[in-house]
């Protein structure tokens, strides 16, 4: 099995649950309370190690206080390599989120910390030492730009295939874009990042052409309880999974974990949609970020 690099963000989640969201300035009573470990690239990485990664390698910041050493600690414990993790003097990356029960949605609200100041400088030996040929390298956009985009490059430079999720939606062009083999993305990002509305097979053409002229071989378009669209020249359809939805936290970085787990396995994306899906149709019927997403062994004997 191929290697896997994660480069990205890892938050402490302060997560609470209430009936309904509040009004401004009203104070609602919460309840099941927890503290877990969050952050879009430390869930895909924690994701891979579940689902069946062999060696999984975390690339991010953390910063020089309490929650920084529980983060480590906590990525240890799933078998996730830290080594490439620097420790930066400032707070870690934080996220409070408050979860709906009435309406079985979130919102969030980050600070990001040290996920701000990860610099390429911190990383680019690490990958030039241990990254190969055949490895994959993801990445997502909630640390530096500039560094997300140096990874990309790096990893190109590896031979490594490369996976761009562009979450938080920012605009990005082709200085990222020359880079990824394949983007996963959601509807929202379509309409920032292509300007297309994905209303049907036909726009999520639109989407992949709009990629491939900049140079991007695939496009995994996803959109919640609708399913998703995987695209590299044939477009390819796969329907979620039904669920009771407790927390749609972690689904997509529980979704992009297992392609990635797959791939490095010698599976083609298009063979691994349905997989993904049940996947994420497991996490979404939990509440947590990292702690809700499930090992293979809870996947194949569902």
């Amino acid at each position: 099995m191929k290697k896997i690099f994660i480069l990205g963000s890892i938050n402490t989640d302060l997560v609470m649950t209430a009936d309904r969201m509040p009004m401004t300035g009203e104070s609602l009573k919460g309840s099941r309370f927890i503290i877990n470990q969050g952050g879009k690239g430390a869930n895909q990485a924690v994701a891979c190690k579940k689902l069946g990664g062999e060696r999984v390698a975390f690339i991010g910041a953390v910063g020089n206080d309490s929650f920084g050493k529980d983060l480590l600690r906590s990525l240890s414990s799933y078998g996730v390599e830290v080594s490439a993790v620097s420790v930066k003097d400032c707070n870690s990356g934080v996220c409070m989120i408050l979860l709906d029960k009435s309406k079985n949605d979130n919102v969030l609200v980050v600070e990001l910390g040290a996920n701000e100041r990860v610099e390429y400088e911190d990383f680019l030996d690490y990958l030039d030492s241990y990254g190969e040929e055949g490895d994959l390298f993801i990445t997502q956009l909630e640390i530096t730009l500039d560094a997300t985009r140096q990874g990309l490059k790096k990893a190109k430079e590896r031979g490594m295939y490369t996976i761009l999720n562009p979450s938080p939606a920012v605009k990005i062009g082709e200085e990222f874009l020359k880079y990824t083999d394949l983007i996963v993305l959601n509807e929202t990002e379509c309409e920032l990042i292509a300007e297309i509305s994905v209303d049907g097979e036909d726009a999520a053409k639109r989407v992949y052409s709009f990629f491939a002229d900049h140079g991007v071989r695939e496009t995994l378009i996803t959109l919640g309880a609708k399913g998703c669209y995987y695209l590299n020249g044939d477009c390819v359809y796969c329907p979620a999974q039904k669920v009771e939805a407790v927390d749609t936290t972690s689904a997509g970085d529980t979704f992009i974990g297992a392609l990635a787990v797959r791939k490095a396995s010698g599976y083609s994306i298009a063979s691994s949609l349905e997989f993904a899906a049940r996947c994420s149709a497991i996490t979404v019927s939990r509440i947590g970020a990292s702690s809700s997403i499930p090992t293979l062994d809870e996947v194949l004997h569902r």
